[in-house]
């Protein structure tokens, strides 16, 4: 035969103590953004693209034809 156990449980606070220990402030501080302005500024591709003028025309492809059929069953 088995001993019988026993469980107690202890009432709990209102409020229970913190887990952890109470956050301090650190003391003020100053901040400093610092930004790197170059000197001189070298584009990769200064002129306008390579494309004769008038050769290459861009023409909108006509709208599709787009038929519905409905059929009643």
């Amino acid at each position: 035969m088995p001993a019988p156990s026993v469980t107690v449980q202890v009432p709990v606070p209102a409020q229970p103590p913190p887990l952890q220990p109470v956050n301090v402030d650190p003391a003020a501080g100053a901040a400093v953004k610092v930004t790197a302005v170059p000197l001189a500024y070298a584009a990769a591709q200064v002129a306008p693209h390579e494309m004769p003028a008038g050769l290459l025309v861009t023409v909108p492809i006509p709208a599709p034809v787009l038929l519905t059929v409905s059929v009643k069953a």
